[in-house]
């Protein structure tokens, strides 16, 4: 079939990259996509300890239904559903920020795509705040620390994810960071990491 279409095209240099790139990005999302589908993001969730000072604070709650977001997050599920929400996981954890107790809130949601993880982290509703600097991804991440609180959100492959610190001021963002940074981590190591990205198979047809 390649043949046959390159030899259709031929004559055509410009027509015949336009179609081999449109065939290898199919490729490199379909590709994405399966990689994602197999993501379980209750194993992304930082064990007890994985950021020094905080543990475990009960156990953690998962949702692949409209129905059972809605309990998580009462009013903001169909949000995530209009970008694709394959299923997600959230877990509480227990420390302390300046030597004083804390509450620390994680919630990693799969989008089935990184270009749904993307574009949900783009949409206005789901949140805002300032560019985190030197940020480890290779997606991105902003915070916002005010009323007593600290939120890093930060999309990663197929995966949209918020870091909620009940400990208001700079003191928290390290630590938010820190479980951010593990959840990355953990991600690298449930997806390949051996495919192309769109830009390198752009590359090739220089």
């Amino acid at each position: 079939m390649a043949l046959r279409m390159l030899a259709t095209l031929a004559g055509k240099p410009d027509a015949a990259l336009a179609t081999l790139l449109l065939v290898a990005a199919t490729g490199f999302v379909s590709t994405c996509e399966a990689d994602c589908a197999a993501v379980d993001p209750l194993r992304l969730l930082p064990e007890g300890e994985s950021c020094p000072g905080w543990s475990l604070d009960g156990d953690p709650a998962t949702a692949r239904t409209l129905e059972e977001l809605q309990l998580v997050i009462d009013g903001g599920a169909p949000l995530f559903f209009q970008h694709g929400f394959v299923s997600g996981a959230f877990q509480d954890y227990a420390g302390t920020v300046a030597g004083s107790p804390a509450r620390m809130q994680l919630s990693i949601y799969n989008q089935g795509s990184p270009q749904n993880a993307e574009a949900l982290f783009h949409d206005e509703n789901s949140g805002s705040g300032d560019p985190l600097p030197d940020w480890s991804g290779s997606g991105a991440a902003r915070y916002r620390i005010a009323f007593g609180l600290v939120s890093l959100q930060f999309w990663e492959r197929c995966c949209f994810a918020i870091v909620l610190v009940h400990s208001g001021g700079e003191d928290a963002l390290p630590h938010a960071r820190c479980a951010a940074e593990e959840v990355v981590r953990l991600l690298d190591q449930a997806t390949p990491t051996d495919h192309r990205s769109w830009g390198e198979v752009k590359a090739v047809f220089r």
